[in-house]
């Protein structure tokens, strides 16, 4: 009997080492075209040694976890200290990255932390988004912080 077809579409979250390298192809290709590294598919698929066909069966087969969320919604658990300055820090590295943000929360302080919820529009971002993320983490008076939604 056949397998009944869903909407749900599975995804699995797979290091890129042990990716086939014609998924790392198509990822470097939409890499090129997002930052207008190249003028065309053609261009792009040229540079990196991929066929035109292997790039359109699998571009959307394929997104990047924490960066090519240009265009996309992401949000963010950050976890900060009880601080002056603090919560004004983590804005300005938002700022800075030129992330639209979108919703701000910020939870009362429990023995000394912040809980703050951030959703943000990656796409006019002048860094990746891991690139923030790892940012975000080396600022003064930041515990911790997780990303809970990205289009990955």
């Amino acid at each position: 009997m056949a397998k009944p077809k869903t909407t749900t579409e599975e995804f699995y979250l797979v290091r890129a080492d042990v990716l086939p390298e014609v998924f790392l192809k198509v990822m470097e290709v939409k890499r090129l075209l997002d930052f207008k590294l190249v003028s065309s598919v053609n261009e792009a698929v040229k540079r990196v040694g991929l066929s035109r066909s292997a790039y359109y069966k699998y571009r959307r087969a394929i997104r990047s976890t924490s960066s090519g969320m240009e265009g996309e919604m992401v949000t963010l658990l950050i976890v900060v200290e009880d601080l002056a300055r603090s919560l004004a820090r983590c804005l300005d590295v938002l700022l800075e990255a030129n992330a639209r943000l979108m919703t701000f929360h910020q939870s009362m302080p429990v023995s000394g932390l912040i809980h703050m919820l951030v959703t943000f529009r990656a796409d006019k971002m002048n860094i990746p988004t891991d690139r923030l993320v790892h940012i975000m983490g080396q600022t003064r008076g930041v515990q911790s912080v997780q990303v809970l939604t990205s289009p990955g």
